[in-house]
């Protein structure tokens, strides 16, 4: 072999694990959990919506999902805004890129009496601990005039387990997301208060600064697909889509029972949304500096 064939085969090679290694670059790897919120994400997948290089990763818990995101395993998540200040203030920079639909609640076992969230003072509530459920959980408990405080709170990572917990009457109440208020109240459990009854919605899309600016084009990508499947679900019969769904999510067979919210396209959140969220954490010692909107906050063109 004379040296210009051996350049050309050197400088072939040399482009074939460049390409390689570009396509692994780009891949977009996004945590989501079973709830309403990723529900978009799944059917955007199943219609063949998203790109090939998206890859969805599913996680029982905010715990696990965390984990995963600071590990360097995931370039974006569902998340919510508690989440997003406590990575700021631990040094690693993520960013709000929109809101995603949640509705999370407090349901009661049947036998317990409670039918407001201020009977919950005094009584055992299985939740996530400093989280967007034990956020959404002392608002409830605020907005029906009791003192969070009085709570005895469980901590219960896995919101399967919580579930559990309450159909085996071995707790008071538990915090969970859609669809398991839904699968809690078909077992005759009582639901106490849902989010979007008090209007508050902490729900987002984050994604690490990394990604967020070597890989704006893919996630713009991802978000297109979003806004399709948006428009695929808001006009489409449920029983068409949810059985797959729910059968990836892991989800509860209830959840075919649930009456989808009218979806909304990809979109930020509003800045009071995200600002009361984050004096909640200061509040509660959790969070020792105070953001900015903009600093949090990061739109992807």
């Amino acid at each position: 072999m004379n040296l210009k064939k051996a350049y050309v085969l050197c400088l072939i090679v040399s482009m074939l694990l460049l390409s390689a290694c570009s396509k692994e670059k780009n891949n977009l790897t996004v945590g989501i959990l079973p709830d309403l919120g990723s529900i978009p994400f799944v059917v955007a997948e199943q219609q063949g919506y998203l790109e090939d290089n998206v890859i969805l990763e599913i996680y029982q818990s905010s715990v696990d999902r965390d984990s995963a995101l600071y590990s360097g395993n995931l370039d974006g998540s569902i998340s919510d805004v508690l989440a997003v200040c406590l990575a700021q203030e631990g040094e690693f920079p993520v960013f709000i890129t929109s809101q995603i639909y949640g509705r999370y609640g407090i349901v009661a076992g049947k036998d317990s009496g409670v039918t407001g969230a201020k009977m919950l003072e005094g009584k055992e509530i299985g939740l996530s601990l400093n989280t967007v459920i034990e956020y959404v959980t002392d608002s409830m408990v605020l907005a029906d005039g009791g003192d969070p405080a009085l709570l005895k709170k469980i901590s219960v990572p896995k919101i399967p387990s919580r579930l559990e917990l309450l159909q085996n009457n071995q707790i008071d109440a538990i915090a969970v997301p859609e669809p398991f208020i839904t699968a809690a109240g078909n077992e005759g459990a009582i639901i106490v208060n849902t989010s979007d009854q008090l209007g508050i919605n902490p729900g987002v899309m984050l994604f690490t600064k990394a990604a967020a600016e070597k890989k704006n084009s893919e996630i713009k990508a991802l978000y297109d697909a979003y806004d399709k499947a948006v428009e695929y679900i808001n006009s489409t019969d449920s029983a068409e889509f949810m059985p797959a769904v729910t059968e990836k999510l892991g989800l509860p067979e209830s959840a075919l029972e649930i009456v989808l919210p009218e979806y909304e396209k990809t979109a930020l959140p509003e800045e009071e949304q995200v600002l009361n969220a984050m004096n909640w954490l200061i509040e509660k010692e959790l969070l020792e500096q105070e953001y900015t909107y903009d600093e949090l906050v990061k739109k992807i063109n």
